[in-house]
This record gives C-alpha cells, sequence and structure tokens, in this order.
C-alpha cells in the first residue's frame, strides 16, 4: 500500500474521492440535524446551511415536512473538500520527502 502512495497521480485520484465522501457525510449530517431542528420547534421552513452554502431546505406542509437538495452546493463542498484534502496531502508528501532527504545527506 506505501507504494501505491508514491504514486502521485493515485493520491490525487484517493484524495478526490475520500474529500467526496467527506462532503456526502457532512451533508448527511447537516440535513439530519435540519430535519431534528424542524422537529423540535414550531419552524414552518428551515434552510440549512454550510460554509454559508443552502444546501437543503425543509418546509412544513401540514404535518408533513418535505425538503429540496439543491445539488449544485452539495457538489460545491464536495470539490471544494476534495481539493483541500488534495492539497494537503500533497504537502504533507512533499515535507516527508523533504526530510527523508535531508536526513539521508
Amino acid at each position: 500500500m506505501k507504494k501505491k502512495f508514491s504514486n502521485p497521480t493515485f493520491r490525487i485520484i484517493a484524495s478526490i474521492i475520500i474529500g467526496i465522501l467527506i462532503g456526502v457525510l457532512i451533508c448527511f449530517v447537516a440535513i439530519g440535524l435540519g430535519y431534528i431542528h424542524m422537529n423540535d420547534g414550531t419552524l414552518k421552513e428551515y434552510s440549512v446551511k454550510i460554509f454559508g452554502l443552502t444546501i437543503f431546505d425543509i418546509k412544513r406542509v401540514g404535518s408533513e415536512m418535505l425538503g429540496t437538495p439543491n445539488n449544485t452546493s452539495m457538489m460545491f463542498i464536495g470539490v471544494i473538500i476534495s481539493m483541500i484534502l488534495a492539497i494537503v496531502v500533497e504537502i504533507i508528501v512533499s515535507f516527508k520527502n523533504k526530510h527523508r532527504k535531508e536526513t539521508a545527506k
């Protein structure tokens, strides 16, 4: 497995996939918390926001709650997290490689 992480293409692809999964998990938890928030109060509607982006709108219609996703914002969050994760992983690998070269001298 360590050899696979020495390949930069594999590292970036893995970072993108893991970043998207983290974004999905964050949106899932936020939407769940939004429904819990709607159940607790007497709100007629509630917008679930992450980083200022509305990812889900919840409206109470009678006794039911209807949700409308904003897929563009959810995708944007996944892309941003993927980019940040890829950059962080590459910086960490760069520092580790630099440290190895310095200790080898």
